[in-house]
This record gives structure tokens, sequence and C-alpha cells, in this order.
């Protein structure tokens, strides 16, 4: 344990990189374990008003700061059965299809990916400037937030466990941080913040396992920190820190949870008051100077308290639980001053209104039922207050909702909160995602899916979530918004022409082909093999499976199984929906003329491109003209003609890629190839000029997964015509405007 060599590579997205607008991923949530969150951006936030509010969160190895300003959010009037929301851009903000008007144009956020494994523990520097984030492996690592390409300071390896909870004191020189000591004596360090140093020597918890701490901000400094296992809050002065033993009132105050874990623990502004919420259900308010028990609030919660989180002023605690509901309380008298039922705030078809019996409460129209099950997917995990005055909760499903506070209520601070006029639920992806298309033409929608089977809808204009989409006539009593029931989904494509303005097909590891029109899942198709790809023509869909390819049209199978000699690994349905090319792993490339009314013959074998590539093919592509196919192995991509399938571009030119190459994409004018892979990079080439290239390297951690130029065919505007759409196993929508490099590397 200590100081470790600081690794400051593939930190972030390279600032040079034309991105202009990130779709962020949603955290990453463990079912009965706290959400780490922070959504006081220190003072270089806080004194700037030009700045949006910023919410830190985890989001597997990442660590995601998002931006948050509630006067851009628009209420989707398409959707009036969902509180999601978009975002409109801003005079400041660049939105997805307006061009970069800054060397490192603004984004609605951004990924710090320093961490080798999942990160656990986060806290903004007192002053903003700096970071703290912990891991699974115990690393704790400090890095810069104010500069562009986030310079990590320091590298310590805290314990051999994961890193639980970190805290700065108030003058930003010393951090506190507790986690599972496993093999180590400690459950709990405080080191100086530069340099990794011992300042002090702390109580350690049963088992070697904390859950939680806290600094008081102010001098003198107190630290108190939270056991996992013992129901035990331990209070130290210092510096260097010492644990109080001999004072029998702080001993007494020390066992105020009954059971399990401390899991939240936190000072107000001014250091005048600490509070612990717990496994219990309780919430303890402690003198913050003589670490005495204030006031014990029994069975806040019907169940585990998960977070807790003061307002800017100090005068309000907010707290959330594992029974789905969110509630304010006054700080010095412990009154609930408001709730939110946010279970029934993302349920389906629950009216809620914001009236309480003497105008005090915001409380639901139906009061909790102790025997009602709450939905898995609505139960609270993590609550802070972004900028110090909007209340936010993170629930198990990842959705973010940030909470009105009506104006009756007459509140000591301001907060913009109450303008809302209804909660706002930010959603997106928690998991990978795994496929992407644009919806019908000149609407510029955007669907995704994930590993764990939710699809969303996107604005391609806002880049903000329209919904996830939802299962007709099936309950999401879970609230987890998974329309393969959490299968991996393969695939997406979508079918312009049929009726009802086109159709989106789904292909998921639970054996069956969806069918979503909008946002709703409106039919679902049986095969008799694990789906991998789809591919769409004007009318008819072809999906490959394990065991061969089958013919979809008008949301029905129109063909058998048709079995192939070899292993399919790509397919791509010309537009005519007469062609159908089909890449082997084998590395040779078959043509087939597609008879659709033959159900059982309905492909025959025209032609085969031998040797093509030296690895099973990953992905096929046609040009918009049809004159062209691309194709891609684990390292080459590769051009032919489909006049005589003679190679424009061969193996051996276009090989810079170091891992399969997943995803293919031609530019509106057919000029320009963008080719993503598991190698994190995008590349653009031009078969006009295939000696010269451009690269974008650490794209999407994790690997890319899907790529699509915006075109005039999605967005009539024009302004879409050299916009780059990827997404990534890091969950993330990254808009790329690539005019200006393509102009000056090709044209």
């Amino acid at each position: 344990m200590g100081i470790d060599p600081i690794d400051a590579s593939n930190a972030c997205i390279p600032p040079t990189h034309p991105l202009t607008h990130q779709a962020l991923p949603l955290p990453s949530t463990t079912r009965g374990e706290p959400l780490p969150l922070d959504g006081n951006g220190g003072r270089l936030n806080a004194n700037d008003p030009a700045k949006r509010p910023v919410l830190m969160y985890p989001s597997g190895k990442l660590v995601v700061v998002r931006e948050i300003d509630i006067d851009g959010y628009e209420y989707e009037d398409d959707h009036p059965d969902q509180p999601n929301v978009t975002y409109a851009p801003s005079k400041t903000h660049a939105s997805p299809t307006s061009p970069p008007q800054t060397p490192a144009p603004s984004t609605s956020g951004f990924l710090y990916r320093g961490h080798a494994s999942p990160v656990t523990a986060l806290r903004f520097h007192p002053a903003g400037t700096y970071v703290a984030s912990g891991d699974s492996r115990g690393k704790l690592r400090v890095w810069a937030f104010d500069h562009e390409e986030h310079l990590p300071k320091l590298e310590y390896s805290a314990f051999a466990g994961p890193a639980r909870d970190v805290a700065w004191d108030g003058e930003g020189k010393r951090l506190v941080v507790v986690g599972e000591g496993v093999q180590g004596a400690e459950s709990g360090k405080a080191i100086q913040w530069d340099t990794g140093v011992s300042c002090g020597e702390l109580g350690q918890h049963a088992r070697k396992k904390g859950a939680s701490c806290a600094v008081r901000p102010t001098r003198p400094m107190r630290v108190a920190t939270g056991g996992m296992e013992d129901a035990t809050v331990m209070f130290h002065k210092g510096p260097p820190f010492q644990r109080v033993v001999g004072e029998e009132e702080v001993g007494r105050s020390e066992r105020r949870h009954e059971r399990g874990a401390v899991h939240g623990l936190r000072y107000n502004a001014d250091g005048s008051r600490l509070a612990s919420v717990g496994t219990d259900g309780s919430v303890c308010f402690y003198d913050g100077k003589g670490m005495v028990l204030e006031r014990r609030l029994e069975r806040v919660h019907r169940s585990s308290v998960f977070g807790c989180a003061w307002n800017d002023g100090g005068t309000h605690l907010l707290t959330c639980g594992a029974d789905g509901f969110a509630r304010l309380l006054e700080g010095s008298s412990g009154e609930m001053v408001c709730e939110w039922n946010v279970a029934e705030i993302q349920g389906e078809d629950r009216n809620r209104e914001c009236a309480g019996e003497d105008g005090n409460h915001c409380r639901e129209t139906s009061s909790p039922d102790v025997n009602e099950k709450v939905p898995m997917g609505a139960m609270q995990l993590g609550c802070a207050f972004v900028k110090g005055e909007i209340p936010v909760s993170v629930g198990f499903n990842g959705q973010i909702t940030v909470l009105p506070i009506p104006a009756s209520l007459n509140l000591p601070f301001a907060s913009k909160a109450s303008t809302l006029e209804k909660p706002l639920i930010i959603t997106g992806h928690q998991a990978p995602i795994a496929a992407m298309t644009f919806g019908a033409p000149g609407t510029n929608t955007i669907y995704t899916a994930d590993t764990d089977g939710v699809i969303v809808q996107w604005n391609g204009n806002t880049g903000k979530p329209k919904g996830r989409v939802r299962v007709v006539d099936q309950a999401d009593t879970d609230i987890l918004g998974k329309v393969h029931g959490g299968a991996t989904i393969s695939s997406l494509s979508f079918c312009e022409s049929e009726e009802g303005g086109g159709t989106l097909y789904s292909a998921g590891w639970d054996d069956h082909l969806r069918i979503t029109r909008g946002t709703h899942c409106v039919d679902k198709l049986p095969l008799e093999a694990q789906p991998n790809a789809i591919s769409t023509g004007s009318a008819l869909a072809v999906v490959m499976t394990v065991e061969g390819l089958l013919l979809v049209q008008n949301r029905k199978i129109v063909s058998e199984l048709f079995r192939l000699p070899y292993h399919a690994t790509a397919i791509c349905l010309s537009r005519d929906d007469a062609t159908l090319y089909v890449g082997g792993d084998d590395g040779n490339i078959y043509v087939y003329s597609v008879h659709s009314s033959d159900a059982v013959n309905p492909l025959v074998e025209t032609r085969v491109l031998r040797e093509t590539h030296g690895q099973p093919v990953q992905s096929l592509r046609l040009s918009n003209d049809g004159t062209k196919l691309a194709s891609s192995d684990v390292r080459d991509v590769c051009i032919h003609s489909t006049d005589d399938y003679s190679p424009i571009v061969s193996k051996g030119r276009w090989c810079f890629h170091t891992q399969s190459i997943r995803c293919l994409a031609w530019s509106p004018d057919d000029t320009i190839l963008a080719s993503g892979g598991n190698d994190d990079d995008i590349f653009l080439w031009s078969w006009e000029k295939k000696m010269k290239r451009i690269h974008y390297r650490f794209a999407h951690r994790g690997g890319v997964t899907g790529l699509e130029f915006v075109g005039k065919k999605n967005d009539p505007s024009g302004r879409g015509e050299w916009i780059l759409v990827s997404t990534g196993n890091d969950g993330c929508l990254n808009w790329w405007n690539v005019e200006e490099d393509v102009r000056k590397k090709f044209k």
C-alpha cells in the first residue's frame, strides 16, 4: 500500500478532436449498495453563474461529470405519458448538428477514464479544481478537473478491497478514504492529498470494512467514519487525527444505529451539524464540533437509507432509500418538509399531485403501503443537491430524477427546482451500447440498444433522449425498461417503407425479433436460433442467426431457415432488396440474389469474393448509391465495386486498426468511409486518396460499436451533412463534426 506510478494515458477524449456533443451514460448501480454522487462542483463552479451545475457519478470504470441545467429542459409533447425530457440547445453550448465554435467545443459533460477498475467513490475538491476518486481495487486517484487533459496528481493504493467513500477537508489539503481492508490492517486512512503521506491513524471498523466518511469543513477539524457491518460512527480529532476515546457522551453517540451499515455521513457547509443514515432506516444528527448526538429520527424510510446530502446553506437534509422515496428534512428540528415518491413518479399511468394537508408537504396522491412491493428499478441508491440547491435522486435503474420543490414551502434557500412543473427524469443507458440505427428519414431520430436489453430513442437535433422503448401490454413492474427481458440486443435496423412511419427491428439473445413503432414495442417473432445481426432494405429484413438466415417482411417471417455451409459473421442487404452480401469466417464474401416469394429457397448464390480478407469478415456496408461495398475484418478495411466486384482498396492498405473493426459508415456523398473498432479508435478513409487517413484516438472506452453519418436524409436542414454519430461500450453517443478535418486532409 502506498504511492504508485501515475499513468496519465487515455484519461479523456483528446481536446483536439472535433467532438461537438456527448450523450453520457447513466450511473452504474449495484442492488443493496449506495451510489456515490457529488453535486457540489466546488467554488470554481459555484461562483461562476455562466457555468452549469454538474453532477458527478461512476459508470463502470468511468467517472461521469454531467451538466444539469433545468432552464434548458423541455417536456416532450410527443410522449405525454412519459416524464422524460429533451435538452434545448443554448447560445453558449454547441448542439450536435452545430459547427464547433471553439477549439474544445462544449459538450453535456465529460468522461474521465483513468481507472482500470470500477469506480466506487468520488468527491470534488472544495475549490472545484481537482477530483478524488477510488475504485474496486482500492486505488485512490487525484486528478485535475479544470485542466483540458485532466492530468493526474496522485495515485495511491489505499486498500486491497474497494474504496467506499472519500472526503476532503475544508482547506483542500487532506483526504480521508474508507474501504475494505481485507488483508490489510486498516479500514480508513487520512493522507496529504498531494504526497500521500499519512496525517493520522483512524479507528478501525469491524472486519476492516468502512462504508462512509466525512470531514468537518471548518476548524477545529473533525473526522467521522461509518462502518459497513458494525453500525458504528467513529469520531476523530486532529490533525494528526486520532479516535476520540474516554469521552463518555461521545462514546454513547457512536452506536446510535441499530444494525448494518452506516451508508452515509455528511457535514453541512458550516460544520455545525453532522448527519448519518444507515440500514436501519434512521437518520441521526450530531453536533459538528462536540460530536454528540442531538437527535435520532427512527424509520424515516421503511427500509435502508442509502444516501444523504445537505443543501448549500446547511439548513435542510435530503435523504433517499430503498422504499423508493426521497425526503427533505429540516436540519435543526428533524421535521420532514417534503417527500417524493420516486417509484410512483417513474411508474406508468400514475398520477401525482404536490399538495399536503397543510400545504407544507409534497406528497403523492396515495399514501405508502407497507406491504406494497417497491419496484426494484425505483429503489433510490443515491441523492445530492446539485450546485447546492437542486435536489436529484438516482435509483437502481440509473435514471436521474430532478425533484421539484413547491414554492409554497417557503424554504430559506432559493432553488431553481421551485420552477419545475413536475419531476424531470434523465434517461439513457447504464450498460454498453451494442447497436445503433437511425429512424424514419427527416426526423433525425436515433435508436440505441444495450447489453441489458434496453432500447432508447434519441432526438438527434438536441442529443437528448426522448424515452425508453416500452413493451405494449406488458407491465414493467420493476421499472427497468428491458425490452428483450434483460438479454443482450445484438442488432438494430429500421425498415423505412413499412406502413405507419416505418418499423424498428431489434434482435436479442432471448431468441426473439422484436418490432417497435415509435417508443412502443408492439410485437415479437420467435426465432429458431440466436440472432446476431439484422440488415434491412426497402421492405425486407434479413436476420442472421448462428444457424443460418431468415427473411422477414411486413412483420412476418416469410422464409424457412436458410442454412449455410459456412459460419456467417456479417450481412448487408441492398436498398432494392435484390442482393444480399454475407461475410464468412473463412474471409470470403458471398453474394446472393434474393427471392422473398420463395419460402423454401429464398437465396441463390451468384458469386463468391474469395480471399478478400485473411481473417473472418466483421462488417459489411454498401455505399449510398450502391456502387461500392466496404468490408472489414480484425485489421483491414477493403472496398469492392459492385459492378464487376473488382477491388478498389485491397487488404493490406488500410490496415491501421489493431483490433476487430465492428462498424463502417459511408458519408452522404460516398467519398469518405468511417470505421470503428474494439481498439477505441475511429478512422476516416478516402477511396480517392488511399494513402491518407484521419485518426481519432480514444473515441470510446472499450470499443466503438456503431457509426452513422447524419446527412440530409435524416436532417433535411443540411446541418448534419458531415456530422458523424458514434456509439461505444462506454454507453456514450458522440457527435463529431468532421467537415474541417475532411476538407484539410482529403479535399
